[in-house]
């Protein structure tokens, strides 16, 4: 997770997964990638930075066990992931590095105790994505070595994230919204440390985006999109450059 700002940092949404090449210039990596639908259409909004750092590269549309397999047998190290909102059997995009880093493994089909129960003094969540299999809510996340004092919230409102965030005297990783009982809830990657200069905004449009990120003096070190009835919205946390 950069604690300073990229070289240069970029965004883009409304991706064919066929384009995604189109968008990644020489010399920027992916940081995140997050998938929606467009009607019945996929679509990818990416995060990416300029920045020094081993390879990376993005696969689409994997099974859980196509995924699982890859890591295993590649032995790349994954850094992003992120789930299909359509129906049928969950499918997934990953980023993926190779080249020294810390040590990341891939789990899915998680409750919330389980993906809580991966975070100790030695271990961090990198990533995480929140899905629908058999009718019950489920967590796929990516555990990586990290020392430090780590959270995981499942199942709040926002002032509700707000209110232990605060708590805890830390700052946001990871937001990723979903919707339960008709209420918009969140799950979220919570760490200690973290810069005192950080926002995080939840349904809001592009431009409010871009705005925020300008006022601010910001960059973006989370982006999930997510398409309601209000249409395409995102949610994001940004840190104020250093």
């Amino acid at each position: 997770m950069a604690r300073t700002s990229p070289e240069a940092w970029y965004w883009s949404y409304d991706i064919k997964p066929e384009d995604i090449d189109s968008v990644l210039m020489p010399g920027v990596r992916l940081v995140r990638l997050s998938s929606y639908r467009k009607g019945t259409s996929p679509r990818l909004a990416a995060l990416m930075y300029r920045e020094p750092g081993p390879a990376r590269r993005h696969v689409l549309d994997l099974s859980a066990a196509a995924a699982a397999e890859l890591v295993q047998k590649s032995g790349e190290r994954p850094v992003s992931i992120t789930a299909d909102p359509g129906e049928g059997e969950p499918r997934f995009s990953l980023v993926l590095e190779t080249g020294p880093g810390p040590a990341t493994s891939l789990h899915f089909d998680l409750d919330d105790a389980a993906a809580r129960a991966l975070l100790d003094d030695q271990h961090g969540l990198a990533d995480l994505a929140v899905y629908a299999a058999g009718g019950a809510r489920r967590f796929a996340v990516i555990r990586e070595e990290r020392a430090g004092s780590s959270w995981l919230f499942t199942g709040v409102a926002a002032h509700d994230l707000d209110a232990k965030l605060l708590e805890r005297g830390a700052a946001l990783v990871r937001v990723r919204a979903y919707t339960e009982g008709g209420r918009q809830l969140f799950a979220a990657v919570a760490e200690r440390g973290q810069p005192t200069g950080w926002s995080w905004y939840a349904g809001i449009d592009a431009d409010a985006v871009a705005r925020n990120l300008e006022v601010n003096s910001a960059f973006p070190v989370d982006l999930e999109a997510v398409r309601d009835d209000r249409g395409l919205r995102f949610n994001v946390v940004m840190y104020r450059g250093a």
